[in-house]
């Protein structure tokens, strides 16, 4: 009986311990105006995904046949605020492919240039910071015309820190409404 014990606390906390690992999957297309996205697990188990487009309205993400969201141009800068990464959240793996028309084009190779030096130059900065972060980067010229992204972004996290920031999350909003209860009852 008490080895049950034993083991059920050390895979328990195995189990809490333990990487998740969430893929990020975006490709754009300029010509098409679209940009398609999935979000997996361990890049195996596909959680949602769907494209998006800009309209005259807003970004239209289309997540399934019947169903669509529009987020207005007004309202972007507030779901920035929404979607705050807490720090238990590493970043594995940043990898990008830009594909651009006009390989005869001086401009065309100079745009390929700057954006590798940028790249370059953002990867020094975060690899300070998250010094196992795989970092890729490509461009290619293509003889006729377009412009096309590819993004691939991998971030490791465990059961612990998802608790830990739900957590925090319930008891910023419990604070907020306990000091919105007391401003309206007095």
């Amino acid at each position: 009986m008490g080895e049950f014990f034993v083991y059920s606390f050390f895979f328990g906390t195995l189990l809490f311990l333990f990487p998740i690992f969430v893929d990020a999957d975006l490709y754009l297309d300029a010509y098409e105006n679209r940009g398609w996205f999935s979000i997996s697990l361990y890049h195996c188990l596909r959680l949602f995904g769907g494209y998006a487009e800009v309209r005259g309205e807003g970004l239209v993400f289309h997540l399934s046949k019947k169903k669509a969201v529009i987020l207005p141009y007004g309202e972007m800068s507030n779901a920035k605020k929404k979607f705050e990464v807490t720090k238990g959240f590493q970043p594995v793996r940043f990898h990008q492919l830009l594909e651009i028309g006009g390989a005869r084009d001086a401009r065309s190779v100079v745009f390929a240039a700057l954006f590798s030096a940028v790249s370059g130059a953002a990867y020094s900065v975060l690899h300070e910071k998250y010094e196992a972060l795989s970092f890729r980067n490509t461009a290619i010229l293509h003889q006729g015309a377009c412009l096309k992204g590819s993004i691939r972004i991998s971030a490791a996290m465990n059961i612990l820190v998802l608790g830990m920031a739900l957590t925090k999350k319930i008891m910023e909003d419990f604070l907020k409404w306990m000091k919105k209860r007391k401003s309206t009852a007095s």
